[in-house]
């Protein structure tokens, strides 16, 4: 599939070596993984822990207390200090849709120190977050690399976005930053917008 609103298997490889190039950098944890050989078999991958408030966790465990507006996600583990912030396990995968032509976003994340323990819901991300790109479009899917289960942005969503980065040096980048907000708070250093305005290194 070609078009404005799509980007190639080729495409979508130079950009993402050029994210996990600046994420060495930064040591922000993405990586590239799978066969980039086969279209549509390699995808980025990033894993973290956060801590976040006690009422947030509580809503995604499917539990609404009072005061839920002030929750908060801490970026760093050290930063975590009080006794009722919880941990949360995060896993972030872009995938690239060879029926649709664009990038996927798919994601897990769990109350818990480890991975598998506590998942968080559709229900409970669209209970918590009734506005903002995307959340209409989110459902569980199984991945299709890995085979298991995961939160996913439906890719027709990805079309009319990747349209409107159009003059974006890294289009993945620019997606990417639009969508990040809906994924339980992904975050994007500023160094990867420098990907949108000075190419991706193709000499």
């Amino acid at each position: 599939m070609d078009g404005p609103g799509t980007l190639s298997w080729d495409e979508f490889l130079i950009d993402a070596k050029s994210l996990v190039r600046v994420s060495n950098e930064i040591s922000d944890s993405w990586e590239l993984r799978g066969d980039e050989r086969a279209p549509g078999q390699a995808y980025l991958c990033r894993k973290a822990k956060t801590f976040i408030s006690s009422n947030l966790a509580s809503a995604l465990s499917g539990i609404y207390p009072q005061g839920l507006e002030n929750y908060k996600i801490v970026d760093d583990p050290f930063e975590a200090k009080k006794v009722e912030d919880c941990p949360m396990c995060t896993e972030h995968h872009v995938l690239w849709s060879m029926s649709y032509g664009v990038p996927v976003l798919y994601f897990n994340a769990w109350i818990s120190d480890f991975p598998g323990v506590n998942a968080v819901t559709v229900e409970s991300i669209q209970n918590l977050v009734q506005q903002g790109v995307g959340y209409n479009e989110l459902s569980q899917a199984m991945h299709p690399i890995e085979g298991t289960t995961f939160l996913q942005f439906h890719p027709c969503l990805s079309g009319e976005l990747i349209q409107n980065t159009s003059m974006s040096k890294n289009k993945l980048v620019s997606w990417l930053s639009t969508v990040a907000p809906c994924a339980l708070n992904l975050k994007l250093d500023p160094k990867y917008f420098n990907l949108t305005l000075e190419g991706n290194g193709k000499g």
